[in-house]
């Protein structure tokens, strides 16, 4: 018996963000919520909050100190608003992944299951690939003191004593930023994944819709009568999948729409400070590098909502089509009277937003890219 939808698809990150404290277990949720507060409020709030104080008490701060540490304080700040759903909403978050388990979307022909096989394929490739970018990414950034001339925490923050004086409690604040900072890296990296692998489930599914809607007649019997019956059940069968399918979707905007706003507006600061992060560096140095590999997991980031929103807009878009390519001619007035009403229906394209302002498709892509770039312009002209 194969495993269900969800852990084929996620089960092994779904693990490992449970171990992170973002994903509530079956027992135990009472307790477990206590930990992924202490969790998200040991390692996840104080760092940025220390880091900015860092920047605004310091006296005679130049651009390129403040670019080191301002990336990572941006991200953690955007991470600050984009995690807290996923503890106060643990229990509505985990229901709505397991609806990918309920009888509507795992009713499929043996012909679709290489549709369904498709999309697993690609929800863990994208989890296997980024989140291995993202290890990439972090180990690199915790390499960079390493490199300097003088040993120095991975970033500033302020603390009421000179760790200097005393290398055990630097090597113990090393540790606590780097693990604070790798905690909220590998929880994004998962929760990034994890929210596209959910809008490409939603693709496929309106993939077997389309698919069941082109071929109603089949299996129907020969008998005229009961052939319309046949097919009336097939029609009203996918008027419920593509209500499963909106609903899907409108619960997916409402839990995490202001995430993924969240995730977009960080991006935009991050990817102009690190780029004028990189004008600052040697070119061909492992500092510059490690900026390379950070820009590449921002840039990953923001394209999977961008491309699965553009994806899922477009499959939406196509189902009237699917619909007139079969043989609705043939069809009793009844059959006909419901696909008319599934075609209206199914006129206006699935559009999923981000905080209800920006839509998910390749053109917020390219005005993230813009907004950061016209950023860093005001930047360098400073």
């Amino acid at each position: 018996m194969k495993d269900s939808l969800v852990e084929r698809s996620f089960g092994f990150y779904l693990r490992i963000l449970q171990f992170l404290g973002y994903y509530p277990p079956e027992k135990y949720k009472n307790l477990y919520a206590i930990y992924a507060y202490i969790v998200y409020c040991v390692f996840s709030v104080p760092i940025p909050i220390l880091a900015t104080l860092n920047l605004v008490l310091t006296e005679n701060l130049n651009l390129s100190k403040i670019s080191e540490n301002a990336f990572i304080i941006s991200q953690m700040c955007g991470s600050i608003f984009k995690l807290l759903p996923f503890i106060k909403n643990a229990t509505s978050i985990k229901r709505n992944i397991y609806t990918l388990e309920s009888p509507i979307f795992t009713s499929y022909t043996k012909q679709q299951e290489v549709i369904i096989d498709e999309c697993v394929y690609t929800c863990r490739r994208n989890c296997r690939t980024f989140f291995k970018l993202v290890v990439f990414a972090v180990i690199s950034w915790t390499m960079i003191p390493f490199f300097e001339d003088e040993m120095r925490l991975p970033i500033d923050i302020w603390l009421p004593c000179n760790l200097k004086s005393n290398p055990r409690i630097f090597r113990l604040v090393f540790v606590i930023l780097v693990f604070g900072v790798g905690n909220c890296a590998h929880v994004n990296a998962i929760v990034d994944t994890l929210l596209s692998g959910l809008l490409c489930h939603a693709i496929h599914q309106i993939r077997i819709l389309k698919d069941n809607l082109q071929f109603l007649e089949e299996s129907a019997l020969k008998d005229e009568k009961f052939k319309n019956e046949f097919i009336y059940r097939k029609i009203s069968k996918c008027v419920g999948h593509h209500e499963a399918i909106l609903q899907f979707v409108a619960n997916f905007e409402d839990l995490y729409s202001s995430a993924i706003f969240s995730q977009f507006l960080a991006s935009i600061v991050v990817i102009c400070i690190t780029c004028l992060q990189m004008t600052m560096l040697e070119p061909l140095t492992f500092p510059f590098f490690s900026m390379v590999m950070f820009l590449m997991t921002m840039f990953t980031e923001i394209y999977f909502y961008c491309y699965y929103g553009t994806a899922l807009y477009e499959e939406s878009n196509t189902l009237t089509n699917a619909i007139y390519t079969a043989k609705w001619y043939d069809y009793d007035p009844r059959s006909k009277k419901a696909l008319i009403i599934l075609m209206e229906r199914s006129k206006k394209p699935i559009v999923v937003t981000a905080g209800r302002i920006l839509d998910l498709s390749l053109d917020t892509f390219i005005k993230i890219l813009r907004r950061a770039y016209s950023l860093l312009a005001v930047f360098q002209n400073q």
